[in-house]
């Protein structure tokens, strides 16, 4: 059984308060639903004795990258280094991805991820997945054959 220490209930605190304001493309809720549903995914799916670890990690995953003034640094500080490395491996590299493109950046990225990593940034493509009924068909489309080419790169 996990015990939980307080990090998971202050990560929910602070990424509410990041996330304030922002909105879901796709659905227009409130954006901080998605990060509790990628960890509310792991909690369901995942076996860890570092659960609180990689729950927390799921609700910060995209601060850093979605939210003004959030660093890594302030991640690391807050709720430590091995959460701050989750969220630095499952950040974005905009420009990598204007380079080489986003398919080809995420098949070299998650073939590279921690398994850590790899969970957290499976459950939240499937929470993407999961919502992809709420956007247009072209984004569905360009989606699902991104998701496709992930996957069947992942497998191989």
């Amino acid at each position: 059984m996990n015990t939980f220490t307080g990090m998971f209930e202050k990560a929910l605190e602070f990424a509410l308060e990041k996330h304030k304001g922002q909105k879901r493309k796709s659905t227009n809720m409130p954006y901080y639903w998605h990060p509790i549903s990628v960890a509310k995914n792991i909690e369901e799916t995942k076996k860890s004795k570092n659960l609180e670890l990689l729950m927390t990690a799921a609700l910060l995953h995209d601060t850093v990258e979605d939210c003004a003034g959030v660093t890594i640094q302030e991640i690391a500080e807050k709720f430590g280094y091995y959460v701050a490395a989750l969220v630095d491996e499952l950040t974005s590299d905009e420009k990598e991805i204007a380079k080489i493109g986003k398919t080809e950046y995420l098949q070299k990225k998650m073939t590279n991820l921690s398994s850590y990593g790899l969970v957290i940034k499976l459950s939240d493509r499937l929470n993407n997945v999961r919502d992809l009924n709420k956007t247009s068909e072209t984004f569905q489309k360009r989606y699902t054959q991104e998701t496709l080419a992930i996957l069947d790169h992942l497998q191989s």
